[in-house]
C-alpha cells in the first residue's frame, strides 16, 4: 500500500472525513404520522396519513402499512407498483394508496367500509437501499347504535323491573338511567356483549320501588363521538300497589327461611372449600416437585452457546467472548450475507442441532423487550415475516409489560415473578421446546409435538435499547454438566473488526468495520 506524505496526510484525512459525514446512506429515514388519533364512524372510509418529515419523493421507495408487529399487510408497494399478492385478504379491495402524494413523500391509505375489526394501531414503513423509517398511526372506529326500548316487568314484591336495551354500539357505551328532574342513578345490572362484526348489544336494568316516581329516562352514549339516543317512560301509579298485613307477615316469613337456608348453604360450601384446598394443596405439591425432576432433568444436558456475528441485525453490538448482546440506536456497516436478519433486530447462536437433547440458560435480569428460544436454520431472515412456529419460531419473549409464548395468535405468560434467568431445553427427538425459571425451577411453557426438520439453532431478539445487555451463561456455571457434542459451524469465518474507538477512516476504503464491545469481568451483571 503506497504511503501519503507527511505534508499531505492531515489534508486527506480531512477530506476523507468531510466525504463520510456527508453520506445520507446510513442515516433512518424521519417519518411522521398525526399526533391525534383518527376516528372514523362504522360503515365510513378512513384516512391514514403518513409521511416523510422532509417531503422528499418516495415514488421509488419500499412503502408498507401494517397492523401491529407482526401481523399481516394492509399495503405493500414496490418497484413503483402495488403488491396485491402480499395484501391480507381482510383488506383486498378496501385498503388503497390515496393519488398524488408520493413525490412530496406522502402516503396516505384510504381504508374503505370501516369495521369495528379495523380499530387500532396501523405502522407505515418507508424503505430505500438499507435505510427506513416508520411511524405509527391509531385508528378509532365508533358507531351509534339503536332506538333504546325499555321493558317493564311487575314483581311479585310489588317493584317494577325496567331493562332498556339497544344494540349496534362502538366501542361499548356509557348508560345513565335519569328521572323527571335529572337525578343520575345506576344501573342495577349491565350487560354488554360483542355480536359476530364486532358491535355491542347492551342490556342495563334498574329496580324501581320509589312510588313518588313518574318518569324515568334511559340514555345510550357514545363517548367517542359524543352522540347519545335516550328513551323516557311514565310510571302508572297503579302499578305501586298497597301492602296488606298479610304481605307483610308472608315476606317475613320468606326473609327469615331466606336467611337459613342460605347459613345452609354458606356452611355446606365452606366445608366443600375447605376439601378442595386441601385437595388443591396436595396436588400442587405433586405437580411442583414433577416440574423440579423436569428442569433438574434439562440441565444435564447443558450446552455451550455462543452468538454468530454472521447473523446479527446491523443495530446488535456484540461483546468479544460472543455470549453478550445488546441493541443501539447506531447502525454498525457490515457485509450484506444471505443470513444476516435485516429487519427483525435478532442473532443466532453459532450451535446446531439436530437430533438430542440439548440446555443453556439466558440472563435476561431487569431489561425490558427480549425474546429467546430456537429456530430453523434457514428461517426467512429478510424482511417482517411473522415469528410463528409455523414460519420456524419456537420463542418467548417480553414485550411491553406482557410475558407471550409466540404462537400465531400470541399466547399470553401468567407467570409468578419476572424470570431473571431464562432456561431454554430442547428435545428434539421429541419434538418439545421448553422454557424455565431458572431461579425457581418453575415451568414457564412447552411448545410440544413439533415436527422438526433440519438443523435448529438459538435463537436471541431484542426489541428496545438499553445499555443491560442479553447474556448467555457459561455451561460450566452450572453443577454436574454433561458434555454434549453438537453440529458447529466453521468458528474461524469471522467478518473484518475494527477495535471500539477506532476511527474507521484510518483504515482500508474498501472494508466494513463492526463494533465489537469488549468483555467486562461483570458484563453479565444487570
Amino acid at each position: 500500500m503506497a504511503a501519503f506524505p507527511n505534508s499531505c496526510l492531515p489534508a486527506c484525512l480531512l477530506v476523507l472525513t468531510l466525504v463520510r459525514l456527508s453520506r445520507p446512506d446510513s442515516a433512518p429515514l424521519d417519518v411522521v404520522g398525526p399526533a391525534e388519533p383518527v376516528v372514523a364512524a362504522l360503515g365510513g372510509d378512513a384516512e391514514l396519513p403518513c409521511s416523510l418529515s422532509a417531503s422528499a419523493s418516495a415514488e421509488r421507495m419500499e412503502l408498507r402499512w401494517y397492523r401491529g408487529r407482526r401481523a399481516a399487510a394492509v399495503l405493500v408497494r414496490r418497484d413503483g407498483r402495488a403488491r396485491d399478492a402480499e395484501q391480507a385478504a381482510e383488506f383486498r379491495g378496501r385498503a388503497t394508496l390515496l393519488d398524488g402524494g408520493l413525490a412530496a413523500g406522502r402516503a396516505a391509505v384510504r381504508l374503505h367500509r370501516v369495521r369495528a375489526s379495523d380499530d387500532g394501531e396501523y405502522r407505515c414503513l418507508f424503505r430505500q437501499d438499507g435505510r427506513y423509517g416508520e411511524a405509527s398511526v391509531h385508528l378509532k372506529v365508533a358507531a351509534v347504535g339503536s332506538d333504546p326500548q325499555i321493558r317493564m316487568e311487575v314483581q311479585e314484591s310489588g317493584a317494577i323491573r325496567l331493562e332498556c336495551t339497544s344494540v349496534g354500539w362502538y366501542p361499548e357505551p356509557q348508560v345513565q338511567w335519569r328521572t323527571s328532574e335529572g337525578e343520575k342513578f345506576p344501573s342495577m345490572s349491565e350487560s354488554k356483549n360483542p355480536d359476530e362484526e364486532g358491535l355491542f348489544s347492551v342490556a342495563a336494568s334498574v329496580i324501581i320501588r320509589d312510588t313518588s316516581m313518574k318518569n324515568i329516562s334511559c340514555h345510550f352514549r357514545n363517548l367517542l363521538l359524543g352522540q347519545e339516543k335516550e328513551v323516557e317512560m311514565s310510571i302508572p301509579a297503579s302499578f305501586f300497589p298497597r301492602l296488606t298485613p298479610w304481605m307483610v307477615a308472608v315476606a317475613v316469613i320468606l326473609m327469615v327461611l331466606g336467611l337459613l337456608t342460605i347459613g345452609s348453604i354458606f356452611c355446606t360450601w365452606r366445608l366443600y372449600r375447605e376439601r378442595s384446598r386441601q385437595r388443591e394443596n396436595e396436588f400442587s405439591s405433586t405437580e411442583k416437585l414433577l416440574d423440579e425432576l423436569k428442569w433438574k432433568k434439562a440441565t444435564l444436558h447443558a450446552v455451550d452457546v455462543t452468538l454468530d456475528p454472521d447473523t446479527a441485525h446491523p443495530h446488535l453490538f456484540l461483546f468479544e467472548d460472543s455470549k453478550s448482546v445488546r441493541l443501539e440506536d447506531s447502525r454498525q456497516q457490515l457485509p450484506e450475507k444471505p443470513e444476516r436478519f435485516d429487519s427483525w433486530p435478532c442473532v443466532l447462536g453459532r450451535e446446531t442441532f439436530t437430533s438430542g437433547r440439548h440446555f443453556w440458560e439466558v440472563k435476561v435480569g431487569d431489561r425490558a423487550d427480549w425474546a429467546v428460544g430456537v429456530c430453523r436454520e434457514n428461517v426467512v431472515k429478510k424482511g417482517f415475516d411473522p415469528m410463528t412456529p409455523e414460519n420456524g419460531f419456537w420463542a418467548v419473549e417480553l414485550y411491553g409489560n406482557g410475558y407471550w409464548a409466540l404462537t400465531p395468535q400470541r399466547t399470553p405468560l401468567p407467570l409468578a415473578g419476572p424470570p431473571q434467568r431464562v432456561g431454554i431445553f430442547l428435545d428434539y427427538e421429541s419434538g418439545d421446546v421448553s422454557f424455565y425459571n431458572m431461579a425457581s425451577g418453575a415451568h414457564i411453557y412447552t411448545f410440544s409435538d413439533a415436527s422438526f426438520s433440519g438443523p435448529l439453532r438459538p435463537f436471541f431478539c431484542l426489541w428496545s435499547c438499553g445499555k443491560k445487555p442479553l447474556t448467555i451463561c457459561a455451561s460450566a456455571d452450572r453443577p454436574d454438566k454433561v458434555t454434549v457434542v453438537v453440529d458447529a459451524k466453521d468458528f474461524a469465518k469471522e467478518i473484518p473488526l475494527s477495535a471500539m474507538g477506532e476511527d474507521p477512516a484510518s483504515g482500508d476504503a474498501g472494508t466494513l468495520h463492526s463494533k465489537l464491545i469488549p468483555t467486562q469481568p461483570s458484563h453479565g451483571a444487570l
